[in-house]
């Protein structure tokens, strides 16, 4: 037990910030997506997220300088991920009814909107896109089904937009689930869809869209991307170390 105690109050402290977001991240995992989200979102947290990113980017120019490459690309890799996400979240804190960041779209064949809403209904509005989205036709393709008696499971449903921007000519997309369409910063995704009735009370599908606006992603994807290729280099440098040790 004294010399396991010995171990813990040796280690180093990037090592112990290791544990410390760890842990962090399995008990924001049980707080599920939204209140976790929502718990990061608050203002010291992002502070502090600020913080460890200029942190991690200072480190990472001190490995590079040392020409630690590896090491480098790991903390600036980290770096720019966090700082993806923060712009994010600064997008969220800003957004307005004109420049919203997220919302639903709840469609008919031939509705025509601009707007975004929230809620288990769609009954507030959040905001409104800078070009309209016309539905043109839903459809559910189902699996063949084998016994009459019972309805085929759906295969797919995708939607077929009409998306209009101004002063552009409008085009023709099909927006399926992991398909989605990207417009002026804004990925439009299938979402769900069910069953209405229309004004002559004929029932009729409807799909939901879900728009989102995320201007730190690709950040995001960039700092993943170097973080990668720094594990790369580790790799390839420790096997080299392995392969001169052998020799």
């Amino acid at each position: 037990m004294k010399r396991l105690l010995n171990r813990l109050l040796n280690l180093s402290i990037a090592v112990w910030l290791c544990i410390l977001l760890s842990l962090g991240s399995i008990a924001l995992a049980c707080l599920g997506a939204t209140q976790a989200g929502e718990w990061m979102g608050k203002l010291p947290n992002l502070v502090g997220v600020a913080l460890l990113a200029l942190a991690l980017a200072t480190t990472g120019l001190r490995a590079l300088f040392r020409r630690r490459y590896h090491s480098a690309l790991f903390h600036c890799g980290l770096a720019v991920i966090l700082g993806g996400w923060l712009m994010g979240q600064v997008a969220l804190r800003t957004a307005s009814f004109e420049h919203p960041v997220n919302g639903l779209m709840a469609l008919i064949d031939g509705d025509r909107s601009d707007k975004l809403f929230k809620g288990s209904r769609l009954e507030k509005a959040v905001g409104r896109v800078p070009f309209t989205v016309q539905l043109e036709k839903f459809t559910v393709e189902r699996y063949p089904s084998r016994d009459d008696r019972y309805e085929a499971p759906v295969r797919e449903y995708r939607s077929r937009v009409t998306i209009q921007e101004p002063g552009k000519p409008s085009r023709v997309e099909d927006i399926r689930v992991n398909h989605p369409a990207r417009v002026q910063g804004f990925y439009i995704y299938q979402m769900s869809w069910g069953q209405t009735q229309d004004d002559s009370g004929r029932a009729v599908n409807y799909t939901v869209l879900q728009f989102i606006r995320d201007p730190g992603l690709y950040m995001v994807y960039t700092g993943f991307a170097v973080l990668f290729a720094g594990a790369f280099w580790f790799a390839a440098g420790c096997f080299r170390l392995k392969r001169g040790g052998v020799a």
